[in-house]
């Protein structure tokens, strides 16, 4: 299945590397606010790493810190509904969405 055009310019714009995108669908799985050092456990990354991953995040508008953790929180719905696809399309077709970025 192909990725729709306003996915792919999403993922082009947005997301700069899979550890951004992993990163983000761990953190629209849930909800929650996750604090660094879980976020990177959870992606095998160093806390630092994680930190910067939640920045870069947030200046992109796809999530929020508060405090020391970072949530999901897109700045608009219309992002919403896009990383949703995004989300059902990488289940899909990761190899696509990769090549992507």
């Amino acid at each position: 299945m192909s990725l729709s055009p306003e996915v792919r310019r999403f993922v082009i714009a947005k997301i700069p590397s899979v550890s951004h995108l992993e990163a983000l669908l761990l953190l629209r799985s849930t909800g929650a606010a996750w604090s660094m050092h879980q976020l990177g456990a959870r992606l095998y990354v160093p806390d630092v790493v994680a930190e910067g991953l939640a920045n870069d995040l947030q200046v992109q508008g796809l999530t929020v810190r508060l405090g020391e953790n970072v949530q999901y929180m897109p700045k608009t719905e219309r992002i919403a509904l896009v990383v949703d696809e995004l989300a059902a399309s990488y289940t899909r077709s990761l190899v696509e969405v990769s090549q992507l970025i």
